[in-house]
């Protein structure tokens, strides 16, 4: 029988394998920290100054030096980073099935019922808690499906009564890439409704052209598709050039009869998106003009200003001052 030893050598080999798989040093966050100190190290014997050595690194003076103290006092398992779990933690709070199933039941009988009012119920029945609590209740039975959210409550139940979306047969919106490089290329036009007094009320319908800055102004009673007709009628009467397309919102008197003269004529009809003033930005700084130059105006007779008729009022509308267009040139002004 033959009796062999193990030598010192792997004894010690041994012992450093344990002691580097206690200190969790094949941990990568480990490997790379200890990289970087060595990394540090060399580039601090070649006389790098320290803001070289961050931006190359990317580790701070005092981040090197905390590493360094740490993997001389603790080796490698000093390198560990540490954890960031909070000290003192909140113990969950085991709630009574009882709870559970009354707010269960009132969020059911009340399906828009938020914690307040649930809480508040509650206490008048003799539960005792606090408001956070039944919110976090809500959630976890939102959670686990056995109650529906407000918010998709309302979501199903008002589908249907929700604004459906209006059908444009002609309109669009406006391409890509649009330019006015012609007077007529793009005419932006809009209403103003404007309260002259008691029981006075006018819409002020207004055209602008993008490149000649030509304006046109109208004024009646109302604002509809008819008379937004007999605008577009007046507009390509007084024009001095053809036109080509015209950029409205979606106002209902932009619709029915207004757009189908658009399509009858091959006038292009661009339709602005939903909430986006801005992009008819021309034609509203022209209604601003209108409204603090023309209508804080004084008349002798206010009441014609807000007359009924088909037809815009003569002789009250004057141009404002001369704009000048692209290339200097200056623009007319027609007003009734």
């Amino acid at each position: 029988m033959q009796f062999t030893t193990v030598g010192r050598e792997i004894w010690r080999g041994a012992r450093q394998a344990q002691r580097l798989a206690e200190a969790n040093a094949s941990d990568p966050e480990v490997q790379e920290r200890l990289r970087k100190l060595r990394l540090v190290k060399a580039l601090r014997e070649s006389k790098k100054s320290w803001k070289e050595i961050q931006d190359l690194v990317g580790i701070s003076r005092a981040t090197y030096h905390r590493w360094q103290k740490a993997l001389k006092e603790k080796g490698l398992a000093g390198l560990k980073p540490r954890s960031r779990r909070p000290k003192h933690l909140r113990t969950k709070v085991h709630w009574t099935p009882g709870l559970l199933i009354r707010i269960e039941t009132l969020r059911k009988e009340n399906p828009t019922w938020g914690r307040w009012s649930i809480w508040l119920t509650l206490r008048k029945e003799g539960f005792q808690m606090s408001e956070r609590t039944v919110g976090r209740i809500l959630a976890y039975l939102e959670k686990h499906r056995r109650i529906e959210s407000v918010a998709g409550y309302l979501a199903r139940t008002q589908r249907g009564k929700l604004k459906r979306r209006v059908n444009r047969p002609y309109a669009k919106r406006k391409p890509r890439g649009y330019e006015a490089r012609a007077p007529g290329d793009l005419v932006q036009v809009d209403t103003l409704t404007l309260t002259l007094g008691p029981g006075s009320m006018v819409k002020h319908f207004s055209a602008i052209d993008l490149h000649s800055r030509f304006v046109l102004a109208e004024v009646h009673s109302r604002a509809t598709a008819k008379l937004s007709e007999g605008f577009l009628s007046l507009l390509l009467a007084r024009a001095p050039f053809p036109i080509r397309a015209i950029q409205v919102d979606g106002g209902s008197e932009f619709m029915a009869e207004f757009e189908e003269a658009c399509c009858a004529l091959g006038i292009a009809l661009f339709v602005l998106p939903p909430r986006s003033p801005k992009l008819n930005g021309h034609v509203e700084r022209m209604q601003r003009t209108f409204k603090e130059e023309f209508y804080t105006r004084a008349f002798a007779h206010p009441a014609q200003r807000a007359a009924g008729r088909a037809g815009y009022l003569p002789g009250l509308l004057q141009p404002p001052k001369a704009s000048h267009g692209p290339g200097g040139s200056c623009s007319a002004g027609v007003f009734g």
